[in-house]
């Protein structure tokens, strides 16, 4: 009975440590693949101050223009603020008007729970991986942004549901410190949460003419059918989670139709 019992309680510590084991690998795995937005509420305390921090940056570096071509960024005092910032991306007819940062040294999520002053949280930043061009040159740019309930960072992306905003709001302005570069939606649709670019050779045109044409199958969302994107053409792609599907990303995809090089 004393050896039964012996074993039974070296059995049950085995499958207790079995289960902890479990447990932690899918924690740490769950965690350390989650490179893409996620809707949360941020703290009203602390999102307040990331918004004045965000404010704050805008009052004093950007000068807004009539003509959006026109508008002013000064790159050098956002460096100052944080040397990451490569870009500024504002989207008429929604309220994202954000600087853009990107990490060539840490993890490629790092911004997606930091500030642009470096406070660790939501809502986070908008932000590309180390592997995009810093110029938006490559074929395809993509971005990540929070979709969050106060509606900051890309949680107005979701406006391009509705046809009528997708037609009426059609163009995206990406400034750089060599330029600004203007892209129209081609496609705002519902795609599954895949990792981009694990998914596609976008240096490749075959690859490349398949992200489009699975963009255009999509059920939910909407196409420009007028505009002939292909293979040399270069794209930004917003992406942002969705609510009700944690499984899905929204994507908003443009083509790029128009720069000005300073």
């Amino acid at each position: 009975m004393k050896l039964n019992k012996k074993i039974l309680i070296i059995g049950g510590i085995v499958l207790l440590l079995i289960l902890g084991g479990v447990g932690g690998f899918l924690a740490f795995n769950k965690k350390g693949n989650d490179t893409t937005s996620a809707s949360a509420e941020p703290e009203e305390g602390y999102l307040a101050d990331a918004k004045n921090s965000y404010d704050k940056a805008k009052e004093n570096n950007v000068k807004d223009a009539d003509e959006l071509f026109d508008v002013e960024i000064d790159f050098e005092g956002l460096k100052q603020t944080n040397a990451d910032v490569v870009g500024w991306i504002k989207i008429p007819g929604t309220n994202i008007d954000y600087p853009v940062l990107q990490s060539k040294e840490e993890d490629d999520s790092y911004y997606l729970e930091r500030t642009i002053d470096g406070q660790v949280g939501l809502p986070g930043s908008i932000y590309m991986e180390k592997y995009d061009a810093s110029d938006f040159s490559d074929n395809i740019s993509i971005l990540y942004g929070h979709t969050l309930h106060d509606g900051t960072m890309f949680s107005e992306l979701k406006k391009y549901r509705e046809r009528e905003f997708f037609d009426e709001n059609p163009y995206i302005y990406i400034y750089y410190p060599g330029g600004v570069k203007k892209y129209q939606l081609f496609a705002s649709v519902a795609f599954d949460d895949r990792y981009l670019v694990m998914s596609y050779a976008f240096t490749y045109d075959k690859d490349f003419d398949k992200y489009i044409s699975d963009l255009k199958s999509c059920m939910d969302g909407n196409i420009n059918e007028d505009l002939d994107v292909k293979f040399g053409d270069s794209i930004v792609t917003l992406s942002t989670c969705i609510d009700e599907f944690p499984d899905q990303r929204w994507l908003v995809n443009g083509v790029l139709v128009d720069e000005k090089r300073y």
